[in-house]
């Protein structure tokens, strides 16, 4: 099976204006996107992986201009510019840090600006529990990109 190269590069933007507007909301939907985990570092990691490896491809594909480019590349910094140890609890105070309330206007300006602040998102969550202690073991999570005015 081929995968049409388009398809690809449509695929990350899509993935890419999820995560913005993930990023750009309150963290009781951050959380819900991401589950069982870490939501501050898995954002920052599929920032690296929807934009930073494949910024070329969307540009080149006409999906990102570079003004998106650069609204983008603002958040990627802000995450980067926390990678170290003086910023340990930007990382774990998603509900509480004050750095997130920047970030997330930063990724609801992009998006404006990008002419996507129409844009939401629905999450589905599928949780699977254990027989015997009823806990959750594992989550099944999709979230789909929708209008916010449907």
């Amino acid at each position: 099976m081929c995968i049409d190269s388009m398809d690809y590069i449509k695929y990350h933007y899509e993935e890419l204006l999820k995560l913005l507007i993930i990023i750009s909301s309150e963290p009781k939907v951050q959380l819900e996107a991401y589950g069982i985990g870490n939501a501050e570092e898995e954002m920052a990691i599929d920032l690296e992986f929807h934009f930073n490896e494949h910024k070329t491809q969307l540009i080149e594909n006409g999906l990102l201009t570079t003004d998106d480019v650069k609204a983008i590349s603002e958040i990627d910094a802000f995450f980067e510019a926390r990678s170290n140890d003086t910023h340990e609890s930007f990382w774990g105070e998603l509900e509480t840090h004050p750095d997130w309330i920047t970030l997330r206007k930063m990724a609801s300006n992009a998006l404006n600006k990008m002419g996507k602040g129409n844009l939401s998102i629905k999450i589905n969550v599928k949780n699977e529990t254990s027989w015997f202690s009823k806990n959750v073991t594992s989550q099944q999570i999709t979230i789909e990109l929708m209008s916010k005015y449907t």
